[in-house]
Formats: C-alpha cells, structure tokens, sequence
C-alpha cells in the first residue's frame, strides 16, 4: 500500500510552475540601457551584495551612509540592512550599483558588444565557472539584454554556488583538521629526525677528528721514517764509497795507534819531569832572591797565613787555566802550599790550544778562570774534564780569594 504524498510537496511543485510560468512571460527588454540593482527581482540583491561586494567594503558603506554603527552587530545584520536598503530607488542604490560597475568594469565592457539575448546567454553558459565569476555574474545580471527567465538561471547557479561552497568549506576545513594532524606528527617525526641527525653529525664531527689525529700521528711517524730511511741510505752509501779494510789491516792499524799514544804519552811524562825540574830550580832561586820576586798580595784585607797549612791536594797535579799573568808566581805559591804541583796555561792569550791539551791530558784538577779565556780554551776544557770526569772549578773574578775558594772546592771530598 503507497503513502499518501505529503501537502508541501503539492505546495511546491504548484510554486515552482508558478514562478517559471511568470518568468517566461515577461518580455525582454528592448532598450540598451543596463539593469540597476533595485530594478532585479527582489531575490537578485542578496547574491550579489554577497559575491560580488568583500564584507569589509559593506560594513564601511554601511556605517558611513546608513549609520549602522553598532560596535556588536554580526556580519549577517550588517548585510541584511544593506540588501534591504539596495532593493528601492535611493542614493545608497546608486552608490552600490557605482561600486560594483567600477569594481567589474572590464567584465562590464566584455559584454557591452552583445546584443542579443542568445550571445548574452552563450556568453554566460561559457564563462559561469570561470575563477572571475563575480564579474561575469554581475555583468550578465545587468546587462539590457538579461530577462526573467535568464535572471531566474542566473541567480539559481549563483544560489546553488553558496550551497556548494558551504559543503565544500566544511569539507575544507575537515580536510585542513586532517592536515593540521598530519602536518604535527610530521613535524614531530621531522623533529625526532632531526635530533637523530644532529647525534650521527656530532659523531661523524668526533670520529672524523680522531680519524684526523690518526692521520697526522701517521704522517708524524712517516716524516720520521723518512728521515731515519734518509739516514741509512746516506750512511750506506757512504759505506759503499769507503774502502773496505780487512780484519788483518784493521788490527795492524790498531797496534801502530796504542804505540802513538804510547810514545806520546811517554814524551809528555819527560815533558813533565823537565818542568818540574825547571820549577824547582826556579823555586831555588826565588828562594835565594826573595827581594826581586816579592809579590803583593792581590787583596789588601786578606790577613798572612802565620799557621802552616794542611795539605789535602799533595801528589795532585792542579791545571789553572786563563788568569793575569802578573799573578801567575801567585798562584803557584798558593796551589804548591797545599801540597800541589802547579800548572798554567794563558786560556789562548798567547799560548795555543794544542798546548793546552797537553796540559789537560797531565792534569788531576782543572780551576778554569772564565772571564780571562778565550771561548774556544773554554769548550775545549769543559768538554775535556766532562770526557774524563775529572773535577773542575769556574772562576768568574781572578783573584787571590776566588783562588782559595776553587782550591777548598777541589780539596773537598767529591
């Protein structure tokens, strides 16, 4: 058994034959003069105040020219008063049709060469989903050649617009919510990728650093490689280049060196027993003329010696090295009453270093006087007593006290 139809759906369809039927009947109209807003139907006003005009440029109309100035007042009040006021012949009419012909004036004069109702509606039928449609709606709506039957298409697109823009602003914004999630965890995950990169960059950093000591302790220990390969070659051409002795020759070479030294160690020993013989008698004779060979102590405040002194250095040999030569009897006097045999070299004044090698090879104790020879006697004494590790003493002043000094130094126990 079907159900009854419901009343309003009768009402409806009644309405809607009505309406068509009104439509079609009005006549187009013959001028060229353009349609104004309070002229359309009394439901072309909302659209168009709504597409075509920004809410911000309404409000402002409204508040200057229709004192709406109610601080509190929605958007929705402020443009029912503006479309209600746009649908009679007034001064605020005129100044909305004004704005919206020089907002959409290029659209307005792309249809100003139509001039029939078939070109106006082909035109519309081509340009109704352009990106421009507030332009095109509004000039087709007021163009000279737009009926009733077109209005009613116009407006009905223009209406069924909004509904789609609504569901598709809902869908938008549900679709905006998805991406606003998607965007956060993405940015979350962007996050944590970040910090994973930053951890492998600060352990790459570290180990490309320990790889870089790595390579320079490595070129370190190369260039010391190369220097010491360097040397081995350089010391095994050398040897390449020198003659090979046999062991025979080399023994011979050896016995003919000991004899040498030998020999030479046996001229200086004659050397040395002719000084002293020539010491002593010089001795005796400065003991028998004391008057010609009279010294003055080099110190004034230096009390005599009444007491005989001990002899710690008896049967050494004390080499003094540099020094005046006007106090050299002084400092034989000195060293020989300690028991010591004296010996003297000018440090290179005029005697020479060979010399005083000699010297050096036949002395037990060494008292170097530094600031009275030369540098080359210097070194060589100094690298002599350090070979031997025999005990030597610097004297920066040549005096009789600096003298006593060194003297007691060496007189004490190593």
């Amino acid at each position: 058994m079907s159900l009854p139809p419901e009343p309003y759906l009768g009402q409806a369809a009644t309405s809607l034959f009505a309406v068509k039927t009104t439509i079609h009947g009005t006549p187009s109209p013959a001028g060229s003069r353009r349609r104004r807003l309070w002229e359309m139907c009394g439901t072309a006003q909302c659209p168009v105040v709504g597409i075509c005009l920004p809410m911000p440029l309404v409000k402002k109309l409204a508040a200057k020219h229709l004192q709406h100035t109610e601080s509190r007042a929605s958007n929705y009040e402020t443009h029912c008063a503006v479309v209600v006021a746009c649908k009679t012949k007034s001064s605020f009419g005129k100044l909305v049709q004004e704005q919206l012909d020089q907002r959409f004036q290029n659209e307005v004069r792309a249809v100003q060469s139509l001039k029939t109702r078939e070109a106006l509606w082909a035109h519309w039928t081509e340009h109704k989903e352009a990106s421009n449609f507030p332009g095109v709606f509004w000039s087709v709506l007021s163009h000279p050649r737009c009926d009733a039957a077109m209005e009613f298409e116009v407006l009905g697109h223009a209406h069924m617009l909004q509904h789609q823009a609504g569901c598709e602003r809902q869908t938008h914004e549900q679709h905006k919510t998805a991406l606003q999630e998607q965007l956060k965890a993405a940015l979350a995950g962007n996050k944590k990728l970040e910090e994973k990169y930053l951890a492998l960059q600060n352990t790459h950093t570290q180990t490309q650093q320990r790889q870089q000591e790595t390579i320079s302790a490595l070129q370190t220990e190369l260039a010391s490689q190369h220097g010491e390969m360097q040397k081995l070659q350089l010391a095994l051409s050398m040897a390449k280049t020198t003659p090979k002795h046999s062991s025979s020759d080399l023994a011979a070479e050896i016995e003919i060196m000991r004899a040498r030294v030998s020999s030479l160690k046996a001229s200086h020993q004659l050397e040395l027993s002719s000084i002293h013989a020539r010491v002593k008698e010089l001795e005796a004779l400065l003991a028998k003329r004391p008057t010609a060979f009279a010294i003055q102590p080099a110190e004034a405040s230096t009390p005599a010696c009444t007491k005989p002194c001990n002899k710690p250095l008896e049967n050494r040999c004390v080499l003094c090295v540099g020094g005046r030569p006007s106090a050299v009897p002084l400092y034989r006097q000195t060293v020989e009453t300690r028991g010591a045999t004296f010996m003297h070299h000018d440090g290179g004044q005029e005697e020479g270093i060979a010399q005083l090698d000699a010297k050096l090879n036949s002395a037990d104790l060494v008292i170097c006087q530094a600031g009275c020879v030369s540098h080359e006697a210097y070194f060589r004494v100094k690298e002599h007593c350090k070979k031997r590790g025999i005990q030597c003493v610097y004297v920066q002043n040549p005096s009789k006290s600096a003298l006593r000094k060194a003297l007691q130094t060496l007189a004490a126990p190593a």
